[in-house]
């Protein structure tokens, strides 16, 4: 590999991951960098220096010198603008990114007419959800009669550590509007609502969720709707949020102070398992994903993707991860190479 890569948030809990396994197979071509060089430099010597440390702070700096060696950038936390995405277009750096928030990715989505022209793949929707629902919903699309509606079903474990911003951004949206496509005309949805029930370890009801995905496979896809419901391995507490979002007290999780409340609540008690699974459903198929550690899956899903981009040419462009991958199940089994317990399961109705 001629250029290096670099992990923006290489040292957390899903760039280490993702650092160490490109670093595998590319050693001292993968730069992990963050706002702590010194947390940078344990990952480095934690991974006998096979990986190059560097303190930057992408949310701020104006100072690019860092690219100068790079190929392609992994950003594994939410920036608050686009500026890093266009230096890279401008520079011919390819770019990857995990986040999972629809402003985030609409901001880069902006961005397609420059990256086309420079010749520069910028990958979204990398992860769990979106991501993998991505790649089973396309599979389900592409299986199916034309013009098929897709059904979306996302189980996330209350047990699984994540970090403050993950659990703010879904207290945030457990009480939101928000518009989706269904049928060619937009509708608002209220989160948490329009119960479903679908069998994903064990037969559960999901509800309305704002995951990106839906309005991604609205806009790249040919089925006229997709739908994404959520659930948590908690039957109980599912159900109980449900109830909750009826009478209107689910506003409380936009509190701030109430949010602080409950992100230590679940930092120091075991609630729940670290299960997930994700199913995309249509009339005439289903294909799932289930396993342990949502958070180690995702750091899987980017390796995959990002070995994909260094060693073969990509369209140029901001695409999204079913828009780059091709096969699908040959893509997930590449998975189970890190974990050999996903349960990977594809049906014919």
């Amino acid at each position: 590999m001629k250029k290096k890569s670099l992990i923006i948030g290489g040292y957390g809990a899903v760039g280490s991951i993702i650092a160490r396994h490109l670093a595998e197979q590319f050693p001292n071509n993968v730069m992990v960098a963050g706002r702590s060089f010194n947390k940078a430099h344990q990952l480095a010597e934690e991974l006998n220096h096979t990986v190059i440390p560097y303190q930057f702070d992408a949310s701020t700096s104006s100072n690019y010198e860092l690219l100068d060696e790079v190929g392609l950038v992994i950003v594994c936390i939410d920036l608050p603008d686009s500026k890093l995405a266009e230096e890279c277009i401008a520079r011919g750096i390819n770019y990857l990114d995990i986040t999972a928030s629809q402003k985030v990715i609409q901001k880069i989505e902006t961005l397609n007419e420059q990256a086309t022209a420079g010749d520069v793949t910028i990958a979204l929707s990398v992860g769990l959800a979106p991501g993998i629902t991505n790649l089973l919903a396309q599979h389900c699309i592409r299986q199916a009669p034309a013009s098929t509606p897709v059904d979306l079903f996302v189980l996330l474990g209350l047990g699984e550590k994540h970090g403050d911003a993950a659990y703010r951004w879904t207290f945030d949206n457990i009480h939101t509007v928000y518009p989706v496509v269904q049928g060619g005309r937009t509708k608002t949805v209220r989160s948490f609502t329009q119960p479903k029930q679908t069998v994903l370890i064990g037969k559960r009801t999901f509800y309305s969720f704002n995951f990106s995905d839906q309005h991604t496979l609205a806009e790249t896809t040919s089925s006229p709707q997709v739908f994404t419901r959520m659930a948590f391995d908690s039957r109980f507490i599912t159900c109980m949020i449900g109830f909750l979002r009826k009478t209107g007290i689910t506003r409380l999780f936009k509190n701030k102070r109430m949010q602080h409340l409950f992100i230590t609540a679940f930092n120091r008690l075991n609630v729940g398992s670290d299960l997930f699974a994700v199913k995309a459903e249509t009339a005439y198929n289903a294909y799932s994903v289930s396993g342990n550690k949502e958070g180690k899956v995702t750091a899987y899903v980017a390796t995959e993707l990002a070995i994909q981009l260094i060693e073969q040419q990509s369209s140029s462009g901001v695409r999204h991860m079913h828009q780059l991958v091709s096969d699908v199940p040959e893509f997930l089994n590449r998975l189970k190479r890190y974990n050999e317990n996903l349960i990977i399961d594809f049906q014919t109705k």
